[in-house]
């Protein structure tokens, strides 16, 4: 599952600006553009915050599994918005810190302990992943990737995954109250810094 977006609509605040700046549409349209980059930048920062604290996990490491993008957009009437995307497929738990096997299971850093799981390296893994045994295992009838053929086949094993869907769900619930009051600060620094600051240098 995906959280797809959380769309900031802001064409009828723009849309006042550039009559409050009839004379100036250039400025006010590149200082705009500013603004929405910078917001997505704000963004994606803010939700890796959120997300590293509710998963325990350090920032670092959760951007470089590359969930969490923003994207800038336009539509109808020259619309502007931003989508911020967070992917949530679940995540292998042996990617949350170095994973211990311990007599009654598996410790992963500080964060986790796996009751009954043991640690083993498939043949196409870069290192040990965290598995454990299935209760009532049977085999399943199911279509191989390899052959194409139907065959019962099926492991008496599953790995260990962190569902991140929830996460996601509350880090979108806590910025977007924050998203409008932000966009106002920068889009009041860059129309000052397009008016006042760029205007003098373009002059002297």
């Amino acid at each position: 599952m995906i959280v797809s977006k959380l769309a900031l609509e802001v064409s009828k605040d723009i849309e006042n600006l550039e009559k409050l700046f009839k004379l100036s549409p250039k400025k006010t349209e590149v200082a705009i553009d500013r603004t929405m980059r910078k917001l997505g930048k704000w963004s994606e920062v803010q939700v890796l915050r959120i997300m590293s604290r509710e998963l325990q996990i350090t920032q670092k490491r959760l951007k470089e599994y590359g969930r969490i993008r923003t994207y800038l957009g336009g539509g109808y009437h020259d619309s502007k918005y931003l989508t911020v995307w967070i992917g949530t497929i679940p995540i292998g738990a042996h990617r949350f810190g170095r994973a211990t096997q311990r007599p009654k299971g598996v410790n992963v850093g500080r964060r986790a302990f796996y009751d009954g799981a043991f640690l083993m390296q498939p043949v196409n893994a870069k290192r040990p992943l965290i598995f454990e045994r299935k209760d009532n295992w049977f085999h399943q009838w199911r279509q191989s990737k390899v052959s194409g053929r139907w065959m019962m086949m099926g492991l008496p094993i599953f790995s260990h995954k962190v569902h991140i869907y929830d996460h996601a769900k509350r880090a979108l619930k806590e910025l977007e109250p924050k998203l409008f009051s932000r966009f106002a600060t920068l889009l009041h620094q860059e129309l000052n810094y397009a008016f006042n600051i760029e205007s003098r240098k373009s002059n002297s």
